[in-house]
């Protein structure tokens, strides 16, 4: 009974955590963080710029809590090393993203209302703190999808390959996982590399948070089948 209780509370967990992420990515929007006078006025048309950045963190939150369940479940012996090893990667990615998000979240836009009523020198000197902002927080956000949803993910699509779990669910964590790591490294070594919306878009809201919303179904169905 107690190993139905966990896997269904992470399903759950996992479920709700990729739902609330993605949505939360999708009010977020693209930020043009490449041209400071554009994100300026596109964070000033998004109020709820500041609260989604904190959504998409709580969301990553309870999205880990459920992978926690998920790899607890794990028997064999390697798998369950390889489980704890893209948690404690993921861990790690976690809190650099809270960090980074949470500063760019707020930076922007309290820059943007500033700029609202600035003179032109002082509109020019806020576009350069905005400057300042994107460059600092770039480096982070890179390393924290490396870690959240590149090796994290990577390493618990092979624990699963590892544990028996369904074939094509381990793998394509493995493709997910891998193909993120790839960009976001390629990025960090070369920021004109690629869009960053694909990585950031494509790959971090949308295809790892589908894989995270198919690994919380199987918890479910798990769950049940154990119970029954």
């Amino acid at each position: 009974m107690a190993h139905f209780s966990h896997l269904r509370t992470g399903g759950i967990c996992v479920v709700l955590g990729a739902v609330a992420f993605t949505t939360a990515r999708l009010l977020h929007g693209d930020t043009p963080a490449a041209h400071a006078e554009a994100a300026l006025h596109f964070v000033a048309s998004r109020p709820s710029y500041a609260a989604v950045h904190l959504v998409a963190v709580f969301a990553a939150v309870l999205t880990l809590a459920g992978l926690v369940a998920l790899v607890r479940s794990l028997t064999r012996p390697s798998a369950a090393l390889l489980g704890r090893a893209g948690l404690a990667s993921s861990m790690v990615g976690l809190a650099v993203f809270a960090v980074e998000s949470t500063s760019e979240g707020l930076a922007l836009p309290e820059l943007s209302a500033a700029a609202e009523h600035a003179t032109p020198e002082e509109r020019a000197d806020l576009i350069g703190a905005a400057h300042a902002v994107a460059a600092a927080t770039h480096g982070p956000s890179l390393i924290a999808m490396a870690l959240l949803y590149g090796i994290g993910l990577a390493l618990i699509g092979a624990a699963l390959v590892l544990h028996d779990a369904p074939a094509w669910l381990g793998w394509a964590g493995v493709a997910v996982g891998t193909v993120t790591l790839l960009a976001a490294s390629g990025l960090f070594l070369s920021p004109s590399l690629f869009p960053g919306a694909l990585l950031y878009g494509i790959l971090g809201s949308v295809l790892a948070q589908l894989w995270l919303l198919a690994a919380g179904l199987t918890m479910l169905r798990r769950a049940w089948a154990d119970r029954s």
